[in-house]
């Protein structure tokens, strides 16, 4: 029988947390659902992780394939995923207990293209659990549709675009060759976009139905590389050939910019790390897209841009870097 829900598990170095993320996932095992393991290349102990749990649960399927990166090894889980529903988890993380009742009850009660939910934040450190930090109202999640539905998510809150919050349809995604884009950092702020703005239908539930370890020593969101700070830059033209391909409006496409304001500013802060005159291209190519701090929903970059106005580019990018020192210090 098809499964549901089939949960693709790419895995690439965590031996770790493997098994309490699959955990978390088998102890709410409904016969509804399937875990795709994707094995990416990993130099620890992770394939015998993977393999362990294969051998022991049959709804769960492990494959290997060589390091291509988060990407290639979720397209590689697609490509053989037998559910009606795909849904992604990191390694890393965890499903909360109840969580694939609720998706598989909702999904089965209205069968819609995507579904959406909340998350939790797990720190590291301390393994205290904290609720995003937002909240979404149904009933404009499950009506407005298209170009209205990026809107609204985007309008007074900054919309996490992470992959994991998504629940698609399988045929929805192959139908509308919603594959990820690969080789490339940040693939969720590419991908999540286009699969909510042409879904047909879209279902949310207002509950955090996933898990986010945040902290993780050697995650590529704890980590800097030159590669990551280079496709962090190019997702301001990719959102600018978005919302041209898409027709989007001026006042969308400024939303989407708006939205990775985060990323915006650790661009600002990352670009120290580089000669002065390379620093000096990469601050030049950020000052057109100064309106992002002015009209992020954040006030700490609402401040960051009366602190440019009066002092300079150059002197809140270094306040930046320093306090990117101090932070980066302290997790360590």
């Amino acid at each position: 029988m098809q499964p549901l829900l089939s949960i693709i598990v790419p895995a690439y170095n965590v031996e770790k947390y493997l098994a309490q993320c699959l955990d978390s996932v088998v102890r709410q095992d409904n016969g509804k659902l399937e875990i795709v393991l994707v094995n990416d290349g990993s130099t620890d102990g992770t394939e015998a992780v993977c393999q362990a749990y294969a051998q022991r649960y049959p709804f769960i399927r492990a494959f290997s394939q060589e390091n291509l990166g988060l990407s290639a090894a979720r397209n590689f889980g697609i490509r053989r995923a037998a559910g009606q529903y795909l849904n992604f988890l990191d390694s890393d993380d965890l499903l909360p207990d109840g969580a694939v009742a609720a998706i598989c009850a909702a999904l089965e009660a209205k069968l819609p293209d995507v579904l959406v939910g909340l998350y939790e934040r797990l720190e590291e450190a301390t393994g205290a659990r904290t609720p995003c930090g937002y909240r979404l109202e149904k009933e404009q999640v499950d009506t407005l549709r298209g170009e209205a539905l990026l809107r609204y998510l985007m309008t007074g809150r900054v919309y996490d675009w992470y992959a994991w919050l998504v629940t698609v349809s399988a045929a929805y995604l192959r139908r509308t060759d919603a594959y990820f884009c690969e080789g490339v950092y940040f693939e969720d702020a590419r991908w999540t976009p286009g699969v909510l703005l042409r879904a047909g239908s879209v279902l949310y539930l207002d509950e955090p139905l996933y898990v986010y370890r945040c902290g993780r020593a050697g995650s590529i969101t704890a980590t800097f590389s030159e590669k990551a700070f280079v496709n962090k830059l190019e997702l301001f033209s990719f959102f600018e050939q978005f919302a041209e391909a898409e027709q989007l409006s001026e006042q969308t496409k400024r939303l989407l910019y708006t939205n990775i304001s985060n990323s915006y500013v650790s661009i600002l802060f990352d670009s120290w790390a580089f000669p002065k005159a390379r620093r000096k291209a990469y601050l030049e190519k950020m000052r057109p897209y100064k309106f992002i701090l002015a009209s992020s929903p954040r006030a700490y970059h609402r401040l960051l841009d009366k602190l440019w106005s009066v002092f300079g580019l150059t002197f809140v990018s270094f306040l930046l870097h320093l306090r990117a020192k101090w932070v980066r210090k302290r997790m360590r």
